[in-house]
């Protein structure tokens, strides 16, 4: 799994956005605002992490939430990326 590189992240008035570059910006209206779960995937995918390592990235911040939700929040969130182009498998 890797992250399109038309995308980049960044912190905008303490939020944290997904904002289209490049080729990308003619596709995307606007930024993307991710919650804190999202901003926990979105940074494994950028150090590269599988889904193994995602997860014990979630575990370590979410210590109340069970793995079954845990992996139904990644699943979720890596099925929007690939929907719109911006998780490359």
């Amino acid at each position: 799994m890797k992250l399109s590189e038309n995308f980049v992240l960044k912190t905008i008035a303490g939020a944290t956005v997904v904002m289209p570059v490049g080729e990308a910006v003619s596709k995307v209206n606007g930024m993307i605002k991710l919650n804190p779960t999202a901003k926990i995937i979105w940074e494994a995918l950028e150090e590269n992490k599988d889904f193994d390592g995602i997860l014990e990235a979630m575990k370590n911040n979410f210590k109340d939430v069970d793995e079954a939700t845990l992996k139904e929040d990644i699943n979720y969130f890596l099925d929007r990326l690939r929907k719109y182009e911006i998780l490359i498998d």
